[in-house]
């Protein structure tokens, strides 16, 4: 399936200003000297070892915010996600920094428990950052990128319902309605050339897709889309009404024969129109990639203009 992007998901720590020094003094510091001992390993990119300091490190002060961030940073070098998560939680708790930008750390910590393969757990991360929101549009961001960590994980039901979420929000959240418009495509047969088709769900699939080209239709992807779907329904269409003619074929009395014959027509009928849409839907992918292509060019042209315009000497 042809999507826009969701956006991303989630952000970096990013480098950090790793610095560590033991401080005179009469009285050893532990905390101090542990996480002087990690700063160093670190610097070394000595993940595992700068991890086995930093634990001491907290255990001698467990409030060391500075601490608990770079913590984060190690589990992340080596992968450890679901630790970068739980370290980046307890720095977001311990922190009485008024810069740090909370909504931006729970996204982290939720992709870290998104790539840890724990979308619950991504999802109360997210669900923080949507209690602090107060506009609609922004809250129905927030459950689309909750979402997304379901979907990521492969859990379409819950993906579904928190879609839905965002849709009742935001009933014009046109990239919710389109990823429930791929989760029915989904579940129609669409991936499978070969396998089942299922009406009801292309149904949905098919009705959600309309939705979205009302609200954008000079989007050209959401035709590709469509023609999909159209066309495995077509297939569909097709094969029920070899059936119903072979059904015909080996009826031995002349009503059920007639009856067979009637669902036949109607299949072959049907599968016509859907042949009709598959022709029409291309037709309107071709007219509007080319609408949508000179469109991007005109921008692209209009944005080097301007910088050019800002780097010319005054």
């Amino acid at each position: 399936m042809c999507m826009k992007k969701l956006g991303r998901v989630g952000l970096v720590l990013g480098v950090l200003t790793l610095t560590g020094t033991v401080g005179c003094s009469d009285k050893p510091d532990p905390a101090k000297e542990a996480r002087a001992k990690a700063t160093n390993h670190l610097n070394k990119k000595e993940f595992k070892l700068a991890i086995e300091q930093y634990e001491l490190a907290i255990q001698a002060d467990p409030n060391s915010e500075k601490t608990w961030k770079e913590k984060a940073f190690a589990h992340q070098q080596v992968g450890e996600h679901q630790k970068a998560a739980e370290a980046l939680i307890k720095y977001v708790e311990v922190t009485k920094d008024p810069n740090v930008k909370r909504d931006e750390m729970y996204r982290v910590i939720a992709d870290e428990f998104r790539q840890a393969g724990q979308p619950e757990d991504a999802e109360k991360a997210l669900v923080k950052v949507l209690d602090a929101k107060e506009s609609a549009a922004e809250k129905a961001e927030l459950w689309r990128v909750i979402a997304d960590q379901y979907l990521k994980a492969g859990n379409l039901d819950v993906a579904e319902a928190k879609f839905n979420e965002a849709v009742k929000l935001n009933p014009k959240d046109e990239a919710s309605l389109g990823w429930l418009a791929a989760i029915y495509s989904k579940r129609g047969g669409v991936e499978s050339k070969d396998g089942p088709a299922v009406p009801e769900h292309l149904d949905k699939a098919l009705a959600y897709l309309d939705q979205v080209i009302a609200l954008n239709p000079e989007y050209p992807f959401t035709y590709i889309n469509k023609r999909i779907a159209v066309a495995k329904y077509a297939m569909h269409e097709q094969n029920m009404a070899k059936i119903s003619l072979q059904e015909a074929k080996e009826a031995k009395k002349k009503a059920i024969a007639d009856a067979a014959m009637a669902r036949a027509t109607e299949h072959d009928k049907r599968a016509q129109e859907f042949q009709k849409q598959y022709e029409e839907l291309t037709a309107k992918f071709t007219e509007t990639q080319k609408k949508f292509k000179e469109k991007q060019a005109a921008a692209a042209a209009e944005a080097a203009k301007q910088a050019e315009a800002a780097a010319a000497p005054k």
